[in-house]
């Protein structure tokens, strides 16, 4: 018999699911109080248990837990993080201290630390209303279900209430950019000059955000890759919002 081929490692990779946006989010803001923990008072009501990751939540009670350090003293020495991985690792014993410096290093923007918050919060909501609108759905089809219409109808009553509580916890959206009415799909040749071109006006826009307030006249219709199409919206909206922007908060808003 011929040998079996061995699995190539680059499949396994491809297997894996990429992380969820939140995610980045997480780590982000992680970094940005390991670096600057002032900005803990920006990040309030926040609390672990809205972090997807346990090992995020842990090491999110460690920094609120322990005393901020002397910012002189911080910035000089690195005695603060290891009580802070002290202090974690009990609840995350696979946390390590090269993550812990990894953190800082993921953080785009420490000043955007509330945006962060903002985002892990959003995203611990949605959970939320996944699990009741699982449980209502798997309630509402089970025929051996006893009582079963009274029972779906105060499943729903819990997810009513649910979202007036959510709803008081979330400001109202703003609103979206005016929509353009969008010209008929015509094929459009997209060489790899022009979606670098692309690829660099969207890395521009997020480092330079106020720059887009000038560009009114671009919108995603004009881009060849719809992918790029989706971030410059995504752009846009964080920019006409007034919200802060940076490669995590744009991918959360895409």
């Amino acid at each position: 018999m011929p040998d079996t081929p061995e699995p190539d490692e680059d499949d396994d990779l491809e297997l894996t699911p990429a992380p969820k946006p939140v995610h980045y989010a997480e780590q982000a803001l992680l970094g940005a109080l390991l670096l600057e923990p002032t900005r803990l008072a920006d990040t309030e009501p926040l609390i672990a248990h809205h972090f997807d990751s346990h090992t995020h939540g842990a090491l999110f009670t460690a920094i609120r837990t322990l005393p901020p350090p002397n910012p002189d003293d911080h910035a000089k020495d690195t005695a603060w993080l290891n009580a802070v991985l002290d202090h974690a690792r009990p609840r995350a014993p696979g946390l390590s201290a090269s993550y812990i410096h990894a953190l800082i290093q993921f953080c785009p923007q420490p000043k955007h630390a509330a945006a962060y918050a903002s985002m892990i919060r959003a995203d611990n909501a949605r959970r939320i209303l996944r699990a009741h609108a699982e449980r209502l759905a798997s309630t509402a089809t089970d025929p051996g279900q006893p009582n079963q219409a009274a029972t779906t109808l105060g499943m729903a009553d819990d997810i009513s209430r649910v979202l007036d509580s959510l709803a008081e916890q979330f400001a109202p959206h703003p609103g979206s950019l005016p929509r353009t009415a969008l010209p008929l799909d015509v094929p459009r040749q997209a060489g790899q000059e022009d979606l670098d071109e692309e690829r660099l006006l969207l890395a521009t826009a997020t480092a330079y955000p106020a720059e887009v307030q000038k560009m009114r006249w671009l919108t995603e219709a004009d881009f060849l890759l719809p992918l790029h199409a989706t971030l410059w919206q995504s752009i846009t909206a964080l920019v006409y919002r007034g919200d802060m922007v940076d490669p995590v908060t744009v991918l959360g808003e895409a």
